[in-house]
């Protein structure tokens, strides 16, 4: 009796807790709040613990921080389901799982302005019903996928200020109901889409987006076009503003546009800066007047030169004595440069030239010694015995020397004007971790740009240490440096990873491209 009724007992204890562990499992947290789940154990660091009520306890997450729930418009279901995720600006750190893309009737997704990284999972694509993306402001990288087109009901695209690349999908135009698209500041590149009907708002600033602008275009219900900063070249063909409206704004400023303008309303309606930085822009808009087709052929005895010039930015040139190199040490049809501008170039021609890349930091305040003359001979004297700039066809690109490496404290108070003599180019890096200099590195660049010998100066400023969770994003860094106040000059901003090599490519071809367009 004892021994069976003990054996009996314990079977039927074991059942219950079996049974009461279902019931609990049937009670538990449902499928949306476990995938939600799956986003907060990919955040490594939730520092103002905005994630702090997400747990397994309660049957729904719709309690939780940032979550909305509802019921599902295309649903027969009367209880509720997760339609939006929203955590901007919460400095969260980590990536985002493919499991958000998971949540059924997810409608509303804005993880902006934090620190995730990796790439866009696929998942994310197959969200049907998601009519609103925004992941501005992260670190996110790789590409986004012709999947992208079955976003229908999107209507929402916010991807500006990340590290994403590739090409533009073209399916991104087919999505009917999209009418803000936002994917500045990344690095897309190949050609510009076709066939935007519904989008009314379309920023692609600051990629590297080439080819010529395409006559089928679209634009129907454009309100807002900036497709500034990019590799644009080419004519505009009349066709391409065709059914754009009159009263949109367009910005196709910095590129390698060419040609007339064409006599359009919506052209006509933009001011001359929308044009700026194409310098072989002209007509009416632009105030430079077209040249006449006897003009166009070049002057004799002037030879075109069929690569970018070199950069100068050793500015102290060498005595007047250095003699001459010889006419055959060249290639035809290179323009010729002095003797003390061949020995303050540290990048050649990228295409042409052997690629001598001393990548020149002119950061912040620069102190001033007795020895700064001393170290700016020294510094001269190395470049002209360790480094010869010659002809080459190499397609090749890499990085061969840092050198002249100044800190802000090492030499005195003030530079020397003359450091600056025939500088075609000024390179300024700027950490974009350090939010407590920012406004100094202003001052300091600024007060460089004043100098007489750098008024004509591209500049292309490097926003270092982006790979950093709390640096400031490329916009942020152009608000704080004033660069929209610079309307008279080439500018460009180029978020970089100096230690990873990420971004140095694509600034200094950049850098090239506009001095060489400026040179013609």
């Amino acid at each position: 009796m004892s021994s069976s009724s003990s054996v009996k007992l314990h079977l039927w204890w074991r059942i219950l807790v079996i049974l009461e562990f279902l019931v609990v499992q049937g009670l538990g947290l449902n499928t949306d709040g476990i995938l939600l789940l799956s986003f907060k154990q990919s955040v490594l660091s939730d520092p103002l613990n905005v994630l702090q009520s997400w747990n397994y306890r309660g049957q729904t997450p719709c309690s939780w921080n940032g979550v909305t729930c509802g019921a599902p418009s295309n649903s027969n279901n009367d209880y509720s389901r997760v339609t939006s995720l929203s955590l901007p600006n919460c400095q969260l750190l980590g990536s985002i799982p493919s499991g958000l893309g998971m949540i059924q009737y997810l409608e509303n997704l804005d993880l902006s302005n934090n620190s995730l990284n990796g790439s866009l999972p696929f998942s994310i694509f197959n969200a049907t019903q998601l009519r609103f993306l925004d992941l501005s402001n992260n670190l996110i990288s790789g590409g986004i996928p012709e999947t992208v087109g079955q976003l229908r009901n999107l209507q929402f695209l916010n991807l500006s200020d990340n590290a994403l690349a590739g090409t533009l999908p073209a399916t991104l135009t087919t999505i009917q109901n999209l009418t803000v698209v936002s994917l500045k500041n990344n690095y897309f590149s190949g050609n510009l889409p076709t066939g935007f009907q519904s989008v009314q708002v379309l920023d692609l600033s600051s990629n590297l987006v080439d080819g010529s602008l395409p006559p089928n275009f679209g634009g129907n219900n454009l309100r807002y076009l900036n497709v500034s900063y990019n590799r644009l070249s080419g004519v505009i063909p009349p066709q391409f503003a065709e059914k754009i409206p009159g009263n949109a704004t367009i910005d196709l400023s910095f590129n390698n546009l060419t040609g007339e303008i064409p006599d359009s309303i919506v052209f006509k309606n933009q001011d001359s800066k929308s044009f700026s930085g194409n310098p072989d822009l002209c007509g009416e808009v632009t105030r430079r007047d077209c040249p006449i087709p006897s003009s166009l052929s070049s002057p004799p005895n002037v030879s075109s030169p069929t690569s970018p010039p070199a950069i100068a930015a050793i500015p102290k040139t060498m005595d007047s004595d250095t003699p001459e190199p010889s006419p055959g040490a060249k290639k035809s049809g290179q323009s010729k440069l002095k003797p003390g501008t061949i020995v303050g170039i540290i990048v050649g021609d990228i295409a042409g030239i052997g690629f001598v890349i001393m990548v020149f930091f002119l950061v912040y305040k620069l102190k001033r010694k007795k020895r700064v003359e001393t170290t700016l001979k020294q510094e001269a004297n190395t470049v002209k015995d360790n480094w010869s700039i010659t002809s080459s066809s190499s397609e090749s690109r890499g990085f061969t020397r840092w050198s002249c490496l100044r800190k802000r404290g090492e030499y005195g108070e003030e530079s020397d004007t003359h450091y600056f003599q025939n500088t075609q180019g000024l390179i300024f890096v700027v950490d974009s971790n350090d939010r407590e200099r920012i406004s100094e590195a202003r001052d300091e660049l600024h007060r460089m740009l004043s100098e007489d010998e750098l008024r004509d100066a591209t500049l292309l400023v490097f926003a270092n240490k982006q790979d950093l969770p709390n640096a400031m994003s490329v916009s942020e860094i152009t608000d704080k440096l004033g660069l929209h106040s610079l309307r008279q000059r080439r500018w460009y901003i180029q978020a970089t990873c100096a230690t990873a090599g990420q971004g140095l490519y694509e600034g200094l071809d950049w850098l090239s491209s506009n001095i060489s367009s400026k040179a013609r």
